[in-house]
């Protein structure tokens, strides 16, 4: 990944300087879900990945948020809270169809939000209307997101986002 694309009306970009910075403002992502959004996450191994999804267990209320930890061997986990958020780890698939054989598209209909590590390995299975958080390392603990729209529905919630958490720009 590369250094992130100007930005314009379909993207969000946003900047922290440690992990509990990204935490926070995860959190404060998380009380934007609605349910069955998908975010698919994407960045290098180390980069944050897994730290985001532990702060979108804050703000989705997650019960037990020690157990928020990196599905890479068992592919999925899932949390309940107020939205039950479905936590999937893509990088040991090839393609999207071994993640269809988990059952990601029943997953991402049941009404929780669904974040995919790894999104770019099964992109072809995510559903028509989803985010992409690309996450990239910036320093020791700093790192930039950018946030984009993939429908017109995530598209036209750019915005919300936006203005939801523009205090979370450096």
């Amino acid at each position: 990944m590369g250094a992130p694309e100007p930005m314009s009306r379909a993207a969000v970009e946003l900047a922290t300087s440690s992990p509990d910075r990204t935490q926070a403002m995860a959190a404060a992502f998380a009380q934007l879900c609605r349910p069955n959004d998908v975010i698919g996450l994407e960045g290098t191994l180390g980069a944050g990945k897994t730290c985001f999804v532990k702060g979108l267990a804050v703000g989705l209320e997650v019960e037990d948020q020690a157990k928020v930890i990196s599905p890479t061997f068992v592919l999925l986990r899932r949390h309940s809270g107020r939205l039950t958020l479905y936590h999937f780890d893509a990088y040991r698939l090839r393609d999207g169809v071994e993640m269809e054989r988990i059952g990601c598209a029943e997953t991402f209909e049941s009404g929780g939000v669904s974040a995919v590590e790894w999104a770019d390995h099964v992109a072809q299975c995510l559903p028509p209307e989803h985010f992409v958080l690309a996450i990239m390392v910036a320093g020791m603990t700093e790192r930039h997101f950018r946030l984009t729209g993939h429908g017109p529905g995530p598209e036209a919630r750019l915005d919300g986002f936006r203005q939801a958490l523009s205090d979370w720009r450096r």
